[in-house]
């Protein structure tokens, strides 16, 4: 067996091991929210209310607010990934080509404007969410 023949069988191999962990998390998570369902239904069952349910009713707390989707988050994660490209462009051209001066150029070029997106995230982001004189909403009754 060859070098070549050793690093491609490495990468299949950690290829097929990431796919192992991704799809044993997702089990995981499935019988976790399994497992709360199950729980949740028994507390039902002795007559007693869940904890989560006292945000719907008219003395409870309010209902808490989620932090949106703003564009400056969506650029900061478009910029992650767009780095991500450019540095795997960097390794697979640097790797099956043999040419590192032109992985290093190709590569870097993406990668800096991942970066440029990362910038923008941090200068359009709001200086404070939410608002400090907005309430959230009570739950309709």
């Amino acid at each position: 067996m060859g070098p070549e023949e050793i690093i491609m069988l490495s990468f299949v191999i950690v290829v097929f091991a990431g796919v192992l962990i991704v799809l044993m998390g997702l089990r995981q998570r499935s019988q976790q929210l399994e497992m709360r369902h199950r729980e949740r239904m028994a507390i039902i069952e002795k007559g007693l209310l869940p904890a989560d349910v006292e945000r719907f009713l008219p003395d409870g707390p309010a209902m808490p607010t989620t932090t949106p989707r703003t564009p400056a988050r969506r650029s900061l994660t478009f910029g992650i990934v767009l780095m991500a490209v450019g540095f795997g462009f960097m390794t697979v051209i640097g790797v099956a080509a043999g040419a590192p001066a032109v992985a290093i150029g190709l590569g870097s070029a993406v990668v800096i404007v991942g970066l440029a997106f990362i910038v923008i995230s941090f200068v359009t982001r709001p200086s404070q969410w939410p608002p400090a004189d907005s309430t959230p909403p009570r739950p309709p009754v």
